[in-house]
């Protein structure tokens, strides 16, 4: 059994240590995640469309329209108890998003006003709204927008839309019941815990939320990997289990993590996500270092959205360094510290001309969402203070 374990069970209430155990069946799936939606058709029924949606109705616009809000119009005699603090219905259970939409037909309503019903393609925004999507909210109609980034457009509106409330599978769903393999010490009754990756040097890191391990004990066994170790066999569930591809990149971190740059620049972009998501959980909580402290961004990879946050992360931080995984991330790091460097610092981005080529615009069918662009970046980044330099 390697020593330490490789992985740790800290109680969520005190942060103790539970137990301590060899491996975790359920933790790792054969999936990949998340699970590629599927393509549904919707109709907006009565729509009186405007906009993009007009143009695209009439052919003088794309039929594609990017992504679709659909804004609930309010409905006076909804209960007070299903009212917001400022009276309005429930904002967030009367909104949804479709993602990737094409106009495929259209036809007259039929009711002598004129509107239209409009077929789309696309596929739903995976959230909590609306009872994940199976619950149809009290609304008085929709109105319609398209999105970009942060941009809304009105594109009408619509008494109604079909086959959009009905239960779908889950995008990321949960993973197989829980055993701990060769445990230290063993457990019994109900178990809430916090899940923690232990480094051959001893480094705890604590998976996070989507991996916490909350059930019951049903069995407590001898282990076939010692004999003073146990196995424990739990109903919990990892809400956000890892895929089996996963597991080599865990391996390289329990070991020490990379070495050597550009470690992630043979991978596919789905693989260079993954490996930004294990920087972030195994990064090493430093101070800041000195300001004035100029940085160097080998750019001869960086030929995705992804791949930017590989990069970055090497130049703050070195092999195997985090410095963000999104425009959040990269905010929280670059304007206001403790992300490994000191704001205002200076970057110097080599080969950016790769990037340039690479990161242009258009629809990021990973974020479901407007691509960021290089041109984004560099101006995200000027805006945050950091010193940038092209090259």
């Amino acid at each position: 059994m390697p020593n330490p374990p490789r992985w740790r069970l800290l109680d969520m209430n005190t942060d103790v240590t539970l137990t301590e155990c060899a491996d975790v069946d359920g933790l790792f799936v054969d999936h990949v995640f998340p699970v590629e939606p599927d393509y549904e058709r919707y109709t907006l029924v009565g729509c009186a469309p405007s906009g993009p949606l007009r143009a695209a109705v009439d052919g003088t616009g794309p039929a594609w329209l990017g992504n679709v809000l659909l804004e609930g119009a309010h409905v006076p005699d909804v209960p007070v108890s299903h009212r917001c603090g400022d009276g309005c219905a429930e904002c967030w259970d009367i909104m949804e998003e479709l993602l990737d939409v094409r106009v495929v037909g259209h036809r007259t309503t039929g009711d002598g006003s004129g509107r239209l019903d409009i077929d789309l393609d696309g596929h739903r925004r995976d959230s909590d709204s609306n009872g994940g999507g199976t619950r149809p909210p009290t609304v008085a109609g929709h109105r319609l927008f398209t999105c970009s980034g942060t941009e809304e457009t009105a594109a009408g509106e619509c008494r109604d839309v079909t086959n959009l409330f009905h239960a779908r599978p889950e995008v990321w769903p949960e993973g197989p019941p829980l055993t701990l393999r060769g445990c230290r010490t063993a457990l019994t009754g109900p178990v809430e815990a916090e899940l923690a990756h232990v480094r051959v040097d001893g480094t705890v890191n604590s998976m996070g939320w989507g991996h916490r391990v909350v059930g019951n004990v049903l069995d407590v066994a001898p282990s076939a990997l010692g004999d003073d170790l146990v196995d424990i066999t739990l109903d919990a569930r990892i809400p956000e289990p890892l895929a089996a591809n996963d597991r080599p990149l865990w391996d390289m971190w329990r070991a020490g993590g990379p070495t050597e740059p550009n470690g992630w620049a043979p991978l596919e972009r789905s693989d260079r996500h993954l490996w930004v998501r294990a920087a972030a959980i195994h990064r090493i909580h430093a101070p800041d270092k000195p300001a004035g402290t100029v940085y160097h961004l080998d750019g001869r990879f960086v030929t995705d959205y992804d791949a930017f946050y590989c990069a970055i992360g090497e130049a703050i931080n070195g092999p195997g360094g985090w410095f963000g995984g999104d425009l959040f991330w990269l905010h929280e790091n670059a304007a206001t510290g403790d992300g490994g460097a000191t704001p205002g610092f200076r970057l110097v981005w080599h080969h950016s001309e790769v990037a340039r080529a690479h990161l242009v615009p258009g629809y990021d069918r990973k974020s479901w969402d407007r691509a960021v662009t290089f041109d984004d970046l560099v101006q995200f980044l000027t805006q945050e203070g950091v010193r940038l330099e092209l090259r």
